[in-house]
């Protein structure tokens, strides 16, 4: 994980800071690699396999924790712009147009993702009684794993495609606060997703 984090940022992989993230996506990845699979069936670690590990790559922690990061370091990149004057504060929902999220993008992360999520963690972790008294969990980690995936997939293709923060002009900060609203709640998932698996978010990569 360091060598890749090297190839990609250079000197800049050095101190603490760095020294956490790199722990926290080593952590990732091996859970993800673990917790991915159902539990009933065996798992397969290749720890001398050659090459190096991508850090965006469409699949494993490796990807989730990358598009978990672009939303911290979007809104960050807001916060600024609010500092500077360029952005006012994000308004209350109830203030907004939100017919204004006409990419079909944002509308599947709305049904596809936010919407069913409080569900697939009720589906996720089902006590179910034991014949003879007593209870056991049927913890499907697989299930929040795969849903995690798929989600920075879709989001990593919307993020891509569509410039969030837009130029400062009144008349375009209500599209550009509908999108925020849309992604702060993306994050508040990520964030709820990953301390199933007991994987703290970063806010860089």
């Amino acid at each position: 994980m360091k060598e890749a984090s090297e190839m990609k940022y250079g000197d800049k992989i050095e101190g603490q800071t760095w020294d956490d993230i790199i722990k926290v996506m080593t952590s990732a990845t091996v859970r993800f690699e673990l917790l991915s699979t159902v539990h009933t069936s065996p798992v397969t670690l290749d720890v001398q396999r050659e090459g190096g590990v991508s850090t965006k790559g469409p699949r494993g922690g490796v990807f989730v924790m990358y598009n978990c990061a672009r939303l911290h370091t979007l809104f960050d990149s807001y916060e600024r712009g609010v500092e500077k004057g360029l952005y006012p504060e994000i308004p209350d929902g109830s203030q907004l147009d939100f017919s204004a999220l006409k990419e079909e993008g944002e509308w599947l992360l709305l049904f596809n993702y936010i919407i069913p999520f409080s569900e697939l963690l009720d589906q996720s972790g089902q006590a179910l009684d034991r014949e003879g008294g007593g209870a056991r969990v049927n913890i499907k980690t697989e299930q929040i794993c795969k849903f995690l995936v798929s989600l920075s997939k879709d989001f990593s293709s919307y993020y891509n495609r569509v410039h969030v923060l837009g130029e400062p002009l009144p008349h375009l900060f209500n599209q550009m606060f509908c999108r925020l609203h849309l992604l702060r709640a993306l994050r508040e998932l990520y964030h709820s997703a990953l301390e199933t698996l007991n994987l703290p978010p970063i806010r860089q990569l």
